[in-house]
């Protein structure tokens, strides 16, 4: 007897009349329900609470009039825009496009929309921010760390979470991968590899930052090995300060017989000075090893040994940090270290040790 008479449609435009947008509420008349209901339907967030029969109904009443749900209303009828602004830097390598890859995935899940944001690193990092809340965005997630020397307490009025980017102040939320424990694994892989004379290339010479805790790491992994002493060389993350590395190294009267990169690009060059220029055979006659698991190392030219750095557990725990705080469920500093893991290839040898 509550049947509901069958979904058509009572607007007749008539011959020559323009058909008016339909809304929520002419949705909600034809097919009998709230116009709270309709919404309802349309909302992800209520996906698992709405009944299968009101559902088929308002989507045939919404198919019948053309009807298509606008975010941008929704938004601000619960004072949010459904978007999150993501940072990165302008020159940002492939790790970071894959970080950047998954956090748009995670949030897309969600249902949420990102708007991505360059920021160049001689921009100043405050504006970016300005600018990003200009778009009334409901949050921020900023990866860009080439820019981590100059990002200092910043003044963000919605939740902010930090991607892989180092202060020495923390003043919100981040994720970043565990660098030390990272190096200091490789560092006792190389020792049991047979390696006794090391090297450890750094990035001071960059514009960028240098993760004093790949350093740290690695030399408290030898440390534990018996291993005291470790050359260090200073690059800047590029290939091209690798290759000038390897030439100032090998025409010296001493080489190491291992070396770790702090960045996989500067052993990619280190490797190609050593083999092309010097007639160095690598793994046979030296190892290298570097951090991050780009994807040239992967190239039979390379076959790199190499830290990677998780890219999926950071962009999950970057998103979940950020939806914390924008369910309140979480309101303070947190700052979580993720796991990294070791990549085994060929270019570092395997020796027995003696």
């Amino acid at each position: 007897m509550n049947d509901q008479p069958p979904l058509t449609d009572p607007a007749d435009s008539g011959p020559g009349l323009e058909r008016a947008i339909p809304t929520s509420r002419d949705v909600a008349k034809l097919a009998g329900v709230s116009q709270s209901s309709v919404c309802r339907v349309f909302d992800k967030k209520w996906a698992d609470k709405i009944s299968p029969k009101l559902e088929k109904r308002v989507r045939e009443a919404a198919q019948a009039l053309g009807y298509s749900p606008n975010a941008l209303a929704r938004g601000l009828t619960a004072q949010r825009s459904g978007i999150v602004g993501l940072v990165i830097s302008e020159d940002f390598n492939d790790f970071y496009y894959d970080i950047m890859r998954r956090m748009t995935n995670e949030l897309q899940m969600l249902g949420i929309r990102v708007m991505l944001f360059n920021a160049s690193p001689h921009r100043n990092i405050d504006h970016v921010i300005r600018q990003l809340q200009e778009y009334r965005v409901d949050g921020i997630l900023f990866t860009a760390a080439s820019l981590s020397s100059k990002v200092s307490p910043l003044q963000c009025e919605v939740p902010l979470v930090l991607v892989n980017v180092y202060t020495d102040t923390p003043f919100c939320s981040s994720v970043i991968c565990d660098n030390f424990g990272g190096s200091k694994e490789m560092a006792s892989y190389l020792y049991e590899c047979g390696g006794r004379d090391f090297l450890y290339v750094s990035a001071e010479n960059s514009r960028y930052y240098d993760v004093s805790d790949r350093k740290s790491g690695f030399l408290a992994g030898l440390r534990e090995k018996g291993i005291t002493e470790c050359r260090i060389e200073r690059g800047d993350y590029s290939y091209e300060s690798g290759k000038e590395i390897g030439r100032r190294l090998f025409c010296g009267s001493k080489r190491p017989d291992t070396i770790f990169s702090c960045g996989s690009r500067m052993a990619f060059g280190i490797m190609d000075v050593a083999r092309y220029e010097f007639g160095i055979r690598i793994p046979e006659d030296l190892s290298v090893a570097g951090y991050d698991d780009l994807v040239m190392t992967d190239l039979d030219a390379y076959g790199l040994t190499c830290v990677q750095q998780p890219s999926q557990a950071l962009a999950k725990t970057a998103v979940r940090l950020l939806f914390a705080e924008l369910s309140q469920e979480h309101t303070g500093i947190e700052t979580i270290h993720e796991p990294a893991s070791l990549k085994i290839r060929t270019s570092v040898r395997r020796k027995p040790i003696l």
